[in-house]
C-alpha cells in the first residue's frame, strides 16, 4: 500500500479531531464578526492555492465577503503600492516555509492588512510572520503528493465560513452539516472508481471540469494527474471550455467532470452531454442518486461539502491509476515536498 493511499484513508479522523478540536477557528470567526474585513486576500500555491480558492468561493457564497487570490510576485518582487484597507489576508501553505509567501504576508501587512495562517507544520515561519494561525492537525505527510494537508485545509477554511455565517447570525445550515462530514468522506473510501482507472491508463492529455465549489477540485484533481502519473491534464469551469478548449475535445477524448449538487450542477451536466454527443470519453462525477454518474461519491448535508468526497474518491483512483501507469505515486520524478520559491 502506498503512502499516499495510507494517507488518504487517514482523512476521515483529521477530520473528526478537526470538529472536535475548533475553538480557534471559533475564535477567529468572532473576532471576524466583531470587525467584519471588507476584502480577504488569499495567498498560496500549488495545492495550497486550490484550498485557498475553495475557502473564497465558500466565504463569498456563504458571508458575501469578496476574496482575491493575488498573485505572490506583485507583492514580493514588485512591491505593488496596493490600498488596503480593513482587509485581512489567509495564507495557506503545507511547511510554511516558501520565502515568497512569507514575504507577501510581510508585505501586505505593511500595508495595513491583518494576516492569519493555515499550516499542517507547528513553529512554521509563515506562522511566525501572521497574526494568528490554524494549525492543521494532518501530521507528517510523507507522500509528495498531498493529500491529507490538502483535504485539511479545505476543512479549515469551510470551518472558519461556517462559524463566521453562524457567528452573523446569516445560517446555521453549513455548520450543522460539517457534524456528519466524517462519516460521508468515509463512506466516499468505498466507492468503486476502477472505470477510471481503465479508461485513463493510456491517456496522454485530457481535460478536467468543475465549476462553482467544484472548480478547486478539478484543478487540484488535474495537478495531481500530472504529478502522480505525467498526463498533461488542464482543469477548465465548464463555462470557460466553450470559450476556446473545445475546440481539442474530439472522439475519444477523455474528460473528467466533477458535477456535485447545486444551482452549478444542472449547467455542468449539459456540458456533459454535449461532449458525449462529440464522441468525448467522459467520467463524470456526482453523488450518488444522480443520473449519468459513472463515479460515485457520497451525498454530504450542504452541497458546499461534496467536493470533499468526490476528492477523497479522486485521490483514491490517481493512486491506483499511477501504479497501473508503471509509477511510483510517493516519489514522482521531478518533484519534491517542499518547494521554496522566491
Amino acid at each position: 500500500m502506498s503512502l499516499m493511499q495510507i494517507e488518504t484513508l487517514s482523512i476521515p479522523d483529521i477530520l473528526q479531531r478537526m470538529l472536535g478540536d475548533d475553538q480557534v477557528i471559533q475564535a477567529l470567526a468572532r473576532q471576524l464578526a466583531a470587525d467584519m474585513p471588507d476584502l480577504m486576500i488569499t495567498v498560496a500555491r500549488g495545492s495550497s492555492d486550490h484550498a485557498a480558492a475553495y475557502f473564497g468561493h465558500a466565504l463569498m457564497s456563504q458571508v458575501g465577503v469578496p476574496c482575491l487570490s493575488i498573485p505572490l510576485s506583485l507583492v514580493s518582487l514588485q512591491r505593488a503600492p496596493l490600498r488596503l484597507k480593513n482587509c485581512w489576508v489567509a495564507a495557506f501553505s503545507q511547511s510554511g516555509k516558501s520565502p515568497d509567501l512569507i514575504d507577501s504576508v510581510q508585505r501586505l501587512k505593511q500595508l495595513g492588512a491583518k494576516a492569519g495562517a493555515i499550516v499542517n507544520t507547528p513553529a512554521s515561519p509563515l506562522a511566525a510572520a501572521c497574526d494568528t494561525q490554524i494549525l492543521l492537525p494532518a501530521g507528517l505527510e510523507q507522500s509528495v503528493a498531498a493529500t491529507k494537508s490538502f483535504v485539511a485545509m479545505l476543512m479549515a477554511g469551510v470551518q472558519l465560513t461556517a462559524s463566521l455565517a453562524a457567528s452573523l447570525g446569516i445560517d446555521r445550515t453549513l455548520m450543522d452539516a460539517l457534524v456528519h462530514l466524517p462519516t460521508q468522506v468515509r463512506a466516499a473510501a468505498e466507492q468503486d472508481w476502477s472505470k477510471g482507472v481503465d479508461l485513463l491508463a493510456t491517456a496522454d492529455k485530457m481535460l478536467v471540469i468543475g465549476r462553482g465549489s467544484a472548480l478547486p477540485i478539478a484543478q487540484e484533481a488535474a495537478l495531481k494527474l500530472k504529478e502522480t502519473s505525467g498526463i498533461q491534464a488542464e482543469a477548465f469551469s465548464s463555462a470557460e471550455v466553450r470559450h476556446g478548449p473545445m475546440e481539442i475535445i474530439e472522439p475519444g477524448y477523455p474528460v473528467l467532470v466533477f458535477a456535485p449538487r447545486g444551482p452549478e450542477q444542472a449547467g455542468t451536466l449539459a456540458f456533459v452531454e454535449d461532449m458525449r454527443q462529440r464522441g468525448a470519453n467522459v467520467l463524470v462525477v456526482a453523488p450518488l442518486g444522480s443520473a449519468g454518474a459513472d463515479l460515485l461519491s457520497a451525498t454530504t448535508g450542504h452541497p458546499l461539502l461534496e467536493p470533499f468526497t468526490m476528492i477523497q474518491g479522486f485521490y483514491l483512483m490517481a493512486d491506483r491509476l499511477a501504479e497501473a501507469r508503471g509509477r511510483d505515486p510517493d516519489q514522482p520524478r521531478f518533484l519534491k515536498k517542499v518547494t521554496e520559491t522566491r
